[in-house]
């Protein structure tokens, strides 16, 4: 419900940033870097203007941070600064956000896992990952991505390059 609440909160049109964790977050770890973005976005600005911002952290894994830019533009230093930002939490926290190797899949109980690249491949090869497993595609760029095809199946993201060949269609 919190996840619905807050896509609800972003505008299609929103430029979206997704930072996954290395390892799903304590529910104190989830607090803490909660609070972290909310004080984050209340003092993001772009040349000195506020920026119309807002962040979660959701399903424990994932930080989202958005900019309605429409308001006003993300500059090269704004972003550099939640850069900055995300990269000292992390390492307060004994977390990488930044870090690409983590991939987030849901099985078929509906449970979020977290593996390795080379561990997900393993599994799609054994096939307990096909071309219909609910993955998280962490390339979303919009609000609208974010909304509808940030959680997406294996063969409409990045992730069908480790589907057998005769899967790909």
């Amino acid at each position: 419900m919190i996840m619905e609440k807050f896509l609800s909160e972003v505008g299609d049109t929103n430029r979206v940033w997704i930072y996954q964790a290395n390892r799903f977050l304590s529910e104190q770890e989830t607090a803490i870097v909660k609070q972290s973005a909310l004080q984050f976005v209340q003092n993001w600005a772009a040349h000195g203007k506020k920026l119309s911002s807002g962040a979660d952290v959701i399903e424990n894994l994932f930080v989202v941070v958005h900019v309605d830019e429409a308001q006003a533009k993300a500059s090269g230093c704004s972003i550099d600064s939640s850069v900055h930002w995300i990269t000292a939490l992390g390492k307060d926290l004994g977390i990488d956000f930044l870090g690409r190797t983590g991939v987030a899949y849901k099985d078929t109980n509906d449970t979020l896992n977290l593996v390795k690249l080379n561990e997900f491949e393993d599994l799609v090869n054994r096939g307990e990952i096909d071309e219909n497993t609910q993955v998280f595609n962490n390339m979303a760029f919009t609000g609208r991505d974010l909304k509808y095809s940030w959680q997406t199946t294996v063969k409409e993201s990045w992730h069908s390059r480790y589907l057998p060949a005769s899967a790909v269609k």
